[in-house]
Parts: structure tokens; sequence; C-alpha cells
């Protein structure tokens, strides 16, 4: 491909010293599990979200999983989950025993006398839902809120982060993330000290005391050191993107309205860690790009649930472009201007 979806050895080349210098010093200490690099990648997420706990895990999946153990739900359980998101967000309800009721894009949901949990989900950095109005439900109808946080770490509403507004918080450092390690990596923040206590156990295979069993979620400390760097850099990581969906929108509004397109919105204080296009061509616009040497990617996450419409339309509709700090400006006015060729504009 000539202009790549994500690209991470052109990010890794402009810190190769810092990253290279880290990746030595950790093999010969021999400090690869649970050492210093992991607490100190915990105290400068958990500073940056603005929660006093975080625990490094091994992916974002596995944040999702340990939360709902933590906070022991499983069988008898219902999990209210978006219907729109990524499969980990519905299969760690699975995994632990419960019961997934889905919701749809409008956000609407039945409680019932088994409801223990509600699982927002913020997708290409965008909240997926008004968290002030969801946690003070929540808290009105006794409901746990696990946040999967995973595409929306630098995401601000109302004064607070993404990952802040919950009982947990989950986020994801898989490469292709605003902040992404290189190989999996994941974490969950809280302010609950006992919470915390619990996951730092679960990601350890058991509690001491053997009253749970958990699973082998440990950050290691390469990935560790290799965030702690690259977390110098996260606020520019965060402005090019925003730069670079600034471009999209200002340069493709005149699509929309034509009724060609829909944009995303651009919302105060959003991440970009995705920018999702919609348009009812959205498989001949992903050939034509193809062809032009664009890489996008269609929204494949969605899984086979009848009667979720509004999710079926919008999964059937969407493109994600390049959006990734690594891109150069005359890039991106490539991409805009294939799109532009495709509706013979």
């Amino acid at each position: 491909m000539k202009i790549r979806f994500f690209n991470p050895g052109l990010g890794y080349l402009k810190i190769k010293d810092e990253i290279d210098t880290e990746i030595q010093r950790v093999l010969i200490a021999g400090d690869l599990i649970l050492r210093k690099d992991v607490e100190d990648f915990e105290k400068n997420l958990a500073e940056y979200i603005g929660t006093k706990y975080a625990v490094a895990l091994n992916s974002g999946t596995d944040a999702l999983y340990l939360a709902l153990k933590a906070m022991d739900v499983g069988v008898g359980d219902e999990v209210l989950v978006p219907s729109h998101t990524f499969v980990a967000t519905a299969q760690v309800v699975n995994q632990v025993g419960a019961t997934i009721v889905l919701m749809d894009l409008d956000g609407k949901f039945k409680v019932s006398e088994k409801t223990r949990v509600i699982m927002p989900c913020h997708i290409a950095g965008e909240f997926g839902g008004n968290m002030k109005l969801i946690t003070e439900t929540a808290k009105m109808l006794n409901l746990i809120v696990i946040e999967d946080a995973c595409q929306a770490l630098g995401a601000v509403q109302d004064g607070k982060k993404a990952g802040s507004w919950g009982d947990i918080g989950c986020f994801s450092f898989y490469p292709a993330k605003i902040l992404g390690a290189y190989g999996d990596a994941g974490a969950i923040t809280t302010n609950n000290e006992d919470l915390a206590n619990q996951i730092k156990e679960l990601r350890n295979h058991y509690k001491k005391d053997y009253s749970q069993w958990g699973i082998n979620s440990r950050m290691d400390n390469l990935q560790a050191a290799i965030l702690n760097v690259k977390f110098k850099y996260l606020q520019e990581y965060l402005d090019k993107r925003k730069e670079i969906a600034t471009l999209y929108l200002d340069n493709l509004r005149d699509l929309e309205e034509r009724g060609l397109i829909k944009l995303p919105k651009n919302t105060p204080n959003r991440c970009w860690q995705d920018f999702i296009l919609r348009t009812e061509k959205r498989d001949e616009l992903y050939e034509f790009l193809k062809k032009e040497g664009i890489e996008t990617m269609k929204n494949e996450y969605l899984f086979p649930i009848p009667k979720m419409l509004q999710s079926i339309q919008y999964e059937a509709e969407t493109l994600r472009l390049p959006c990734n700090p690594d891109l150069t400006i005359q890039e991106i006015f490539e991409v805009i201007d294939k799109i532009r060729k495709f509706y013979g504009a």
C-alpha cells in the first residue's frame, strides 16, 4: 500500500534511540516481570487519567475480563453492552458466565432484577453517551459502571477523562492505539483501592487467599518501559490526530452537505483514535481507495444479533480512514483528493 492505515515502523524510527536504550536497559538488568517499569507506568497512567490507581495488564480484553471478575459478576447476572462495539466487550461477559444484554445505538435499555453492570463503550475516541447521566442513573439503580475506554485514551467530557467516570476504566495499548506498545498491553484505572488490589492479585493467577482464580495477565517490563517513553509524546500524538481529523472535516464538508457522506461529530475534547466516515457506497469506496494504494478499514464490530437495526445500518456504512500521527500532510491530502475523485468532486 502507498498509504498504510497504520505503520508502527515510522513511529519507532522517530524515537528509536530512546526506545532502544530502554529495551537494552531492561534486558541487561533482567527486570522482566512486574518490576519498577510496570510500577512507573501505573503511576503515569493513573496520574494522567485522574484516578488514584492503575493496574497494568496484558491487554484491553483482559482488563474488561478482570474488571468483571473483581466485581464478582457471573452466572445469573446481566450486563448491558452496546451492540456496536469490538467483540471483546461482549466476549468477556460470556467468559464470566453472565448474560449479554445488548443496547442499540440510541442507548435505550431496560433493567431487570438481574442487571448488575452497564458497560459504556467509547468508540474511536468518542464517548459512548452522557457519562454524567449514565453514572448518576447507575448509582440510582445500584449498577456497576465499567468503562470500555480502549479506544479513548485522552478523551475528556465535562472535565473528566475517559476511564475516570465509572467504577473501573479499561484501556488497551495494542500497537495501533493512540498510545501503543510493541505487542499486547492493557490496564485498568479506578479510585477503589480494594478493586485495584484484587485485580493485581487476579492478574497473577489467583487471589492470595485462594478464594478466586485469576489468569496470567501481567504486563511485562519491556512493554511498560516502551510505553513510559511514548507517554512523553502522548499529547503530541493527540494533537497530530486532531490536526488530521480537522483536515478531513474541512475538506470533505461539502460532500456531506451534498448528502454523499456523513462525517463524525467534532465534539470538544474528543480524541481521534480513528476517523470514521459514513457512506451508503462504503464497499465501493473501500475498493476504489484500495486500488489507489490507500489502506482503509471497514467496521467489522457487529456480531450477528437480530433487531439491532441502527447498529446494522451503521456497520454497513462506516469506513475508517488513515489517521495515525506518522502520516504526512501530503498523504492526508492525497486521501482527501481520492475520496473527492470517487464522488466526482
